[in-house]
């Protein structure tokens, strides 16, 4: 009997360090200034301040059988979005508008904060000078208004969608996002939001809010690669959702990266 509670509690233990462990992250992580945001390469993360919640929890494990009894030993400390912030670093530090009113800044992306009422001059400059531009797809009017500026601000090959939804819940953010996107003058968006492909639905991730991701091209044209299918060929004890995200990105960061041409 002793063995048993003595290896529930310390894991119960290494889970709470984990937590401490991003609570103290978040403490030491100083927000970010316009001086800072004009000296050097930036990756811009857009989404909703909703999102921000659901990301801001450790990485879930989804190993099974036996295994699954240990669990807790096979996460990384992280929450998803600092594994996201690790898979684009090579590209350049993240940056994020940061929640108005939040006490601590989230693990991940380093924050800079902006008026509720006037913040959209200020993302649109930053697209314009951002290495990549990531934006995780949603339906608030924000997130509907920012892919709707990034389609008319950038080369698609400096955009990332990140789709954090079923096919049922996508079609409807394309539907939304086309409707208000600009146009060119023969009537075709600036940007093509690309079908949810059949491969995509055969093996959705659970562990992770992101199936898929869209990355364009030098010419523009969309790839959209489902997360899921990286899982196949993972090793059980890797980080599940920094490996999905290494795999679905590797071509849009290896082209992104300093010195590669652009």
């Amino acid at each position: 009997m002793l063995f048993p509670l003595l290896l529930v509690g310390g894991g119960l233990l290494f889970l709470l360090g984990q937590q401490a462990g991003v609570q103290g992250r978040r403490r030491r992580t100083a927000p970010v200034h316009a001086a800072d945001l004009a000296a050097g390469p930036f990756v811009l993360y857009l989404r909703s301040f909703e999102d921000d919640r659901r990301r801001a929890g450790l990485e879930e494990s989804r190993v099974r059988g036996i295994g699954s009894v240990f669990s807790f030993l096979y996460v990384s400390g992280l929450t998803e979005e600092e594994q996201l912030t690790r898979v684009l670093a090579p590209v350049a530090p993240v940056v994020a508008v940061g929640e108005p009113g939040e006490r601590l800044p989230r693990a991940g992306a380093r924050r800079f904060y902006l008026p509720l009422d006037d913040w959209q001059d200020t993302v649109s400059q930053l697209m314009g000078r951002a290495r990549l531009v990531v934006l995780t797809a949603g339906l608030t009017a924000g997130v509907l208004w920012e892919i709707g500026e990034a389609a008319r601000k950038l080369p698609p090959e400096r955009l990332v969608v990140l789709v954090p939804m079923d096919p049922g819940e996508y079609d409807t953010f394309r539907d939304r996002a086309r409707a208000t996107m600009p146009r060119r003058p023969d009537g075709t968006p600036y940007l093509e939001l690309p079908d949810w492909p059949p491969e995509c639905t055969d093996e959705p991730v659970r562990e992770t809010v992101f199936k898929g991701a869209i990355w364009y091209g030098t010419g523009g044209e969309p790839h959209f690669v489902s997360l899921a299918a990286t899982s196949r060929r993972l090793p059980p004890l890797r980080s599940r959702v920094r490996a999905h995200l290494e795999g679905g990105l590797r071509p849009v960061i290896d082209r992104a990266r300093p010195g590669r041409h652009r």
